[in-house]
């Protein structure tokens, strides 16, 4: 009987333990959980590595080794400043990702090799002996401001085991450049190196000439070119490069100019050197009034056959007595074709506000824009562009289909 009384009583002190240690133990694990998360947290001073723990070892370090000299240099807006990073992974651990922390190209700085890939470098033995991998990176940064910041650098390692992930960040870069255009003869071009290739000079109209010449630089900005004080400028053909960049520059400049001068700064010499084109029109002007029907080697030599094929026909119906009539009749058809081919000059109209370009380039310098709608004489083509001239005797180009 006893038994039968103490069972119920047994049963009932085995569930209420049961029920209880579950939420003692739920507290205690919640507990260690906060205090981990806290300590793990804290930020170190150098470097802000993901870790379990504090006992878990290094497994990453990140270096800035860009030359103190490139660093304290005077720099100058426009110029391009070439920043290395190197890291170093321990006990097999492999890169995770790296970034940089805020944004790279902004009104201050560009960053113009986003995608450089890091490259395995080999160390001297004393060192490499503690090491496993090392890697380094050069980006380049267009400096665009006077007040210029590289942003912070961060690179993240991962664990041979894959268990925890070291994160290093490298410290911002704060730049002061100096803005050369206060020089008002500067054309914005800053390098080691910027020479003068060839160059030519034609009659544009009653007021100007059209020049063309070409620059070749070495570890300078050639893409921000830009002559002082000229309005019609722009570029024909280029080849950018972070090395070496060539260009075929035009301008428009008045008759009276007999040398285009500009400079530009070296920082070979640290000083402003000048470039000077003369100025000398060749004879086969683009608009003199005697060239106003262009016509290239082709439709010279088309005219031709055109015409060898006119007096054939003439030929022919002379020797010819039953076939005269047709031969004379096909020979005056084409005599009338070549004759129209010839003097026959294309109109077209151009509505209000339609651009005509210096050259057929998709990067030509605008030459104005209509208006109000008015008549032109279309006296060459190229590609999708026809050649033209304005009621007022301006020549230029426009798209063909522009005209209507």
């Amino acid at each position: 009987m006893l038994r039968i009384y103490l069972a119920p009583a047994l049963s009932l002190l085995l569930l209420c333990t049961l029920y209880a240690e579950p939420t003692l133990d739920s507290n205690i694990i919640e507990s260690n959980l906060l205090e981990s998360f806290a300590d793990s947290s804290e930020p170190s001073t150098q470097e802000a590595f993901i870790r379990p723990n504090n006992s878990t070892e290094q497994i990453l370090h990140l270096q800035n080794i860009t030359p103190e000299s490139t660093l304290s240099s005077t720099l100058y807006v426009g110029q391009r400043i070439p920043i290395t990073y190197r890291v170093l992974f321990f006990n097999n651990a492999s890169l995770n990702q790296s970034s940089f922390k805020e944004k790279t190209s902004t009104n201050a700085i560009a960053l113009e090799n986003p995608n450089q890939a890091w490259q395995e470098v080999e160390l001297d033995s004393s060192t490499a002996q503690s090491l496993q991998k090392t890697y380094e990176i050069t980006y380049l940064f267009k400096i665009k401001s006077q007040n210029a910041k590289i942003p912070a650098f961060e690179v993240s390692a991962i664990a041979s085991d894959g268990s925890y992930i070291d994160v290093a960040t490298s410290d911002p870069i704060v730049l002061n450049a100096t803005d050369l255009y206060q020089n008002k003869n500067y054309a914005g071009v800053v390098g080691e190196d910027l020479r003068l290739g060839i160059y030519k000079a034609k009659s544009y109209d009653d007021q100007g000439n059209l020049i063309a010449f070409e620059l070749i630089a070495k570890n300078a900005n050639l893409e921000d070119f830009k002559i002082p004080e000229i309005d019609k400028q722009g570029i024909e053909r280029s080849s950018f490069g972070p090395l070496e960049s060539k260009a075929i520059f035009y301008a428009v400049v008045p008759k009276s100019m007999q040398h285009l001068l500009f400079e530009y700064f070296s920082t070979q010499t640290n000083r402003f050197e000048q470039i000077r084109i003369p100025i000398v029109p060749t004879a086969d002007g683009v608009t003199t009034q005697e060239n106003l029907k262009p016509k290239n080697t082709y439709l010279m030599y088309w005219a031709l056959f055109i015409g060898g094929v006119a007096i054939s026909c003439f030929v022919l119906a002379f020797f010819s007595k039953r076939l005269r009539k047709i031969w004379l009749a096909l020979g005056v058809i084409i005599a009338i074709y070549l004759l129209y081919y010839l003097f026959y000059t294309k109109t077209a109209t151009l509505q209000a506000q339609t651009n005509i370009w210096i050259l057929p380039t998709h990067n030509s310098t605008l030459l104005e824009t209509t208006s109000e709608a008015m008549r032109i004489k279309i006296i060459g083509e190229h590609g999708e562009y026809y050649k033209i001239i304005t009621p007022k005797e301006a020549i230029g180009w426009i798209r063909k289909d522009d005209a209507h």
